[in-house]
């Protein structure tokens, strides 16, 4: 592998590669939930069982897609084959998701089977996209300040990809024609699928041709046997043995489930408990935009003035405790009531403040999740960036699926109407919805930070872990 010069365009291409992502990410978790449970009727037990079904097969296919581009060996290097054979598979299932064709609507097991094939394909196609474009971080550079500036990048991109299609389908595709609320009504969910599959194609082709020349820098590994079933587990577990990255692996777990959770209720939230309209939630999301670009610098110098264990604990502390202020003030009858001139005010700034630190610790812990690369190595002799990333995609999957499946649990419990309009909800249902979800999600979100604990990789460490794997 000889030396690379990280240009600002080889930065960019890099970071870019998250948009497809999020924009994914942004629509399985904010959209995918009410299109098929409130909008097309598919019972919500039936809509988060079909994610979680993905999730299963996502626990087979992830590291098995890992451990392959680890160590895959082609005159295109070990990544980017996968990441052009991946694009036109995932644009089409995304796309045809939205757009279920009529004999599926006919009976609730058609629309099942139907969802579940979709979201398996779309993960593992995916899968294969983004554990690969991932991974190249640690092979670009082992700075361990330049790693969080890339990490950054990718988050800040994730971020505005998928707020940005967000922005369309609250300003576009779900303003409907007869003064409704288009968030609740089929027809713009059709050309949002397509509109977010297009632009994901764009995000994913320019990536991977604007890393395209660093193919020669790459590592290449060295030539192996046929793979085996038993080899792949072997390493694979390997991995698993290492503290620090078992740390992160479950801590994302708990982190992912619980964003996921509360990406999955938070257009309930927004709809019937806040009572706001398709236009103030388009403002919400270019303020999240803002957000995304603020946090990547605050990010950058916290971790240079601090560790990054240290700056991600610490926003997580800022998360948990600021996160459901404005719920349980609302509970206090603390917050003016809906419609008052001054409430959407207090939502915008509660929402950009914990915005930022949400990414903040996001980036903090992908940088370090790529520190583990040669943490690990030391302990195996291998590089094996794509298992470890594959199993942050996995965790980073729970968003839109277990966490997805809980809120789908929740939405059952409380029994909200299906097809209602926000005013004619019963307030105590409401009540309801946050009486379950606020102590499950800070139940995961503590449990996370207690594995987020056990990290032990220092800048002075990571930086004996580099010279001790210079050779591999």
């Amino acid at each position: 592998m000889s030396e690379l010069k990280l240009t600002g365009g080889i930065k960019f291409f890099y970071g870019l590669g998250a948009a497809p992502y999020g924009i994914k990410d942004n629509g399985f978790s904010y959209f995918l939930l009410i299109f098929y449970s409130q909008v097309l009727g598919l019972s919500p037990v039936l809509t988060s069982l079909a994610l979680s079904i993905a999730i299963i097969v996502d626990a087979i296919t992830d590291p098995l897609i890992g451990y392959v581009s680890d160590n895959w060996r082609s005159k295109w290097g070990r990544r980017h084959p996968f990441m052009y054979l991946s694009i036109l598979p995932i644009c089409a299932a995304y796309a045809l998701m939205w757009n279920p064709p009529d004999m599926v609507m006919q009976s609730q097991t058609s629309m099942f089977v139907f969802l579940v094939v979709m979201t398996v394909s779309i993960r593992i196609f995916l899968t294969f996209f983004e554990v690969p474009n991932t991974a190249l971080i640690s092979e670009l550079t082992t700075d361990y300040d330049q790693r969080t500036g890339l990490m950054g990048l990718r988050f800040m991109f994730g971020w505005l990809g998928g707020i940005g299609m967000a922005f369309l389908g609250y300003s576009v595709f779900f303003q409907a024609a007869d003064g409704g609320n288009g968030i609740l009504q089929v027809e713009g969910y059709g050309r949002y699928g397509i509109a977010a599959a297009c632009l994901m194609f764009v995000g994913m082709l320019a990536s991977s041709l604007g890393t395209h020349k660093t193919i020669p820098h790459l590592h290449s590994p060295p030539e192996k046997d046929l793979m085996s079933p038993r080899q792949v587990i072997r390493e694979v577990l390997d991995v698993m043995r290492n503290n620090n990255f078992m740390a992160l692996f479950m801590a994302s777990l708990f982190f992912g489930t619980a964003s996921g959770f509360t990406a999955a209720l938070s257009i309930y939230f927004s709809t019937f408990f806040w009572g706001l309209v398709p236009s103030q939630l388009a403002i919400i999301t270019i303020l999240q935009a803002v957000a995304a670009v603020c946090a990547v610098p605050i990010a950058r110098a916290l971790s240079e003035r601090f560790d990054k264990r240290r700056v991600a604990l610490g926003s997580f502390i800022f998360i948990l405790c600021w996160g459901p202020l404005l719920l349980i003030s609302r509970l206090l009858e603390i917050l003016p009531e809906n419609g008052d001139p001054m409430l959407f005010p207090m939502i915008l700034a509660h929402n950009f403040t914990n915005l930022i630190m949400v990414i903040v610790f996001g980036i903090m812990f992908g940088s370090m999740m790529a520190d583990v690369v040669e943490d690990s190595a030391v302990d195996t002799s291998r590089r094996n960036e794509g298992i470890i990333f594959a199993a942050r995609g996995f965790a980073g999957k729970m968003v839109s699926g277990l966490g997805i499946m809980l809120a789908g649990a929740v939405l059952s419990l409380i029994n909200l109407p299906r097809s209602a309009k926000p005013e004619d909800v019963d307030p105590d249902v409401l009540i309801d919805l946050v009486l379950f979800a606020a102590p499950l999600e800070a139940v995961l979100y503590i449990s996370a930070f207690a594995m987020m604990r056990r990290y032990r990789i220092s800048r002075t460490k990571h930086g004996r872990n580099v010279e001790a794997v210079a050779s591999l």
